[in-house]
C-alpha cells in the first residue's frame, strides 16, 4: 500500500513500515529510523528480530512509500463492521470487528479468512495517514495524539448534488 503523504523522517523518528511481502500484506511493523538514504530508510524494528540471532533487533531497508508515522492508538467503543488493526505476530494487521463477547472483540481478517478474539488493548481503530493527521474509513479525522482535532470551521455539505440542498455544519 502506498501512502499519499510524503513525510521526510529523521534518524530516531518512530515509524511504522507496511509489508509488501506475500502473506504479510496489510500489516504494519513499528520501528525507528536509523538512516535516511533519500529514496529509502533503514529501519530497526521494535518487535522483529534477526533470524540467526533472536537477541538482535531486525534492521532492514524500507522504501519511502512503505514508511509512515506511528499510528495513534484510538480505542473507541467498537461496533460490528468497523475496520480495526489488531496486534498479533509482532505487527498490526487490518481486520473487521464482528462481535464482542465478554471482554474480547472478535476480528475477521479477510486476507486469511481467520476470525480471532482479542482484548481491547490489542486493537486500535484502522486509520490512514494523511497530510493533516489520520482519517478513519468513515471520514473521522484524528490528530497525532489520537484525538479528533478541535476546530470551529464551517463547511457546506451538499446533498443530492445541488447546492440548494446544502446544510451548514460545524466541525467539533
Amino acid at each position: 500500500m502506498a501512502f499519499t503523504t510524503r513525510k521526510v523522517f529523521q534518524v530516531g523518528d518512530e515509524v511504522e513500515v507496511c509489508s509488501k511481502q506475500d502473506g504479510f500484506h496489510g500489516s504494519y511493523y513499528e520501528g525507528i529510523v536509523t538512516e535516511n538514504l533519500g529514496d529509502k530508510y533503514k529501519v530497526k524494528y521494535k518487535n522483529l528480530v534477526e533470524e540467526d540471532d533472536m537477541s538482535t533487533a531486525l534492521e532492514e531497508l524500507a522504501e519511502v512509500d512503505e514508511v509512515r508515522p506511528v499510528c495513534p492508538k484510538v480505542w473507541p467503543d467498537f461496533f460490528p463492521g468497523e475496520r480495526v488493526d489488531a496486534f498479533a505476530n509482532d505487527g498490526w494487521w487490518a481486520g473487521i470487528i464482528t462481535r464482542k463477547s465478554g471482554d474480547d472483540w472478535f476480528v475477521y481478517f479477510p486476507s486469511t479468512f481467520e476470525h480471532i478474539a482479542y482484548p481491547k488493548k490489542h486493537i486500535r481503530l484502522h486509520l490512514e495517514s494523511r497530510r493533516n493527521g489520520w482519517v478513519s474509513r468513515d471520514g473521522r479525522v484524528f490528530s497525532c495524539e489520537g484525538k479528533p482535532p478541535s476546530c470551529k470551521k464551517r463547511l457546506s455539505i451538499v446533498m443530492g448534488g445541488s447546492s440548494s440542498t446544502s446544510v451548514k455544519a460545524r466541525l467539533v
